[in-house]
């Protein structure tokens, strides 16, 4: 078996990347650099953009499997530069789904998608089935290659499986400016910690429950089972930034104050995901 990782040097790609090397799949990933994240990762890495379909369609040429992760994966990246958001999120997805179509193996391929694609929703937890609605740039881009997905899948017979993640936390690879990096750091540190809002109510999903929900849609897509299908890989709990900060400063005996901010206009409120669909169909 033979699989292709985008944004493989990320943090979810690259702990994804350990598992399946663990089960001797042939893994390959595909990343603009490759940092100590993947420095102990023993297998093929590609440093390429998405945006060069040349270089992508080599890439997956012989693929069983593509997982596409790379992206503009921050919300606030996604506002300050919308262009190259759109560009990379929305292009680099279409490069990739069409290398897939022109693929004689045409592989299975995983979307990595967002809660952000409902914004603010109508009602807690939310389904799969819940109406999409993103208030930010970001949100929009994932929506809108989630749809590219489902348009190869109906056009070309490509077969898709779309996941959405919510704020994956558990790992020294994840991005320090996130947010439970961001507080811990701040606390250790005895630094004020600044909240944009803090009412706010998010669920945060631990790296490896994340992780083993992808390995198990995996194992069902392979199986030909669940292609098509949208999967929310959450908690089902939610938890207020306020009471976030809070614990952290308490945990770790740390003197910081918890500063309030206004908030960001383009941040969801509330996002408190259900993982029903995920239990039943994958084991999750």
């Amino acid at each position: 078996m033979k699989v292709l990782i985008t944004g493989g040097n990320g943090f979810i790609g690259s702990h994804l990347a350990e598992k399946l090397i663990d089960k001797n799949v042939e893994v390959s990933l595909l990343d603009l650099q490759f940092t100590s994240n993947t420095e102990k990762v023993s297998c093929e890495k590609i440093r390429a953009n998405i945006l060069d379909y040349e270089t992508v369609k080599k890439t997956v040429k012989g693929k069983d499997v593509v997982f596409h992760f790379a992206a503009v994966s921050r919300v606030i990246w996604g506002q300050q530069n919308p262009l190259d958001c759109w560009k990379i999120n929305v292009g680099g997805t279409v490069n990739l789904l069409e290398a897939c179509r022109k693929n004689a193996n045409s592989p299975i391929f995983f979307y990595a998608s967002s809660r952000e694609v409902y914004g603010d929703p109508l009602q807690l937890p939310v389904k799969e089935s819940h109406p999409k609605r993103p208030k930010s740039v970001y949100g929009a881009s994932k929506l809108s290659a989630e749809q590219a997905c489902l348009a190869f899948q109906r056009a070309y017979g490509l077969r898709t499986v779309i996941m959405r993640f919510s704020n994956v936390y558990g790992s020294e690879r994840d991005q320090m400016d996130r947010v439970i990096p961001k507080f811990m750091l701040r606390a250790l540190r005895d630094e004020e910690i600044p909240l944009y809002g803090g009412d706010q109510v998010l669920d945060f999903n631990f790296i490896e429950d994340t992780v083993s929900g992808i390995m198990k849609a995996y194992e069902k897509a392979l199986e030909g089972k669940i292609i098509g299908e949208d999967f929310h890989f959450v908690s089902g709990e939610g938890i207020s930034i306020k009471e976030l900060a809070r614990l952290i400063v308490e945990i770790s005996g740390s003197s910081s104050k918890i500063v309030k901010m206004p908030p960001k206009e383009f941040d969801v409120n509330k996002f408190v995901g259900d993982p029903q669909k995920a239990m039943k169909f994958l084991g999750y």
